[in-house]
């Protein structure tokens, strides 16, 4: 492999790190090979910058790199900054979770009434994904068989062929409300236009489920 390339990698590491956690726990799909480059560099220079202002901050010099064809451009200085770097960016790839999966932004501008919309996602993510605990506990309604599953949200799908969901302390009922049986947890799996869920439950004045 050229000396210039394989150095040239070893410097976006950073950005990989951070597009990759950012592909497995907050994309939905798969990205394209465009889409990982771009997101790379993008995610990497952010990395780079916030290295930059922590050092700025703390007193540090920073030494930029200077891309040269033929010869090695990283000493032990850069490499340390790169290792550095590399952690800074896992640290912000994880509180970017916290934006993308919770939908802060959407949140803040709902609050200054900026906007109604919630994004580009379904309702579906922003609803489990809320911090509203009477979204915690559901009514799954299965017209088929003719019964309720009652119970307690523990997982759920982001998918957007299929809803699954994970309830614990389920309760089984029938149409005319008579329970048939519990059980611990009960996995759901429904396509997207046959799934009908209900949200029962109602917060005493201490911010208590009534249902617990």
């Amino acid at each position: 492999m050229d000396i210039f390339f394989l150095q040239l990698a070893i410097v976006f590491l950073p950005g990989l790190v951070w597009e990759r956690v950012d592909a497995q726990f907050a994309q939905k799909r798969l990205p394209s090979q465009f889409d990982v480059l771009r997101r790379t560099f993008i995610f990497g220079l952010a990395s780079y910058v916030v290295t930059y202002g922590l050092y700025r901050l703390f007193g540090y010099p920073f030494e930029l790199v200077e891309l040269k064809k033929d010869t090695a451009f990283l000493g032990a200085t850069v490499l340390t900054e790169v290792f550095i770097t590399i952690l800074v960016a896992f640290v912000c790839s994880v509180i970017w979770l916290y934006f993308v999966n919770f939908k802060i932004l959407a949140r803040f501008l709902q609050t200054i009434r900026a906007t109604k919309r919630y994004g580009d996602e379904d309702v579906w993510d922003f609803t489990f994904n809320s911090h509203d605990r009477t979204v915690e506990y559901v009514h799954l309604r299965d017209f088929d068989k003719k019964i309720v599953y009652a119970g307690w949200v523990e997982r759920f799908s982001e998918t957007d062929k299929v809803r699954e969901l994970v309830l614990r302390g389920v309760q089984l009922f029938d149409f005319e409300g008579n329970e048939l049986f519990e059980t611990p947890r009960v996995y759901i799996s429904r396509s997207t236009d046959n799934i009908d869920i209900e949200f029962p439950a109602q917060l005493d004045t201490n911010g208590e489920h009534l249902n617990e």
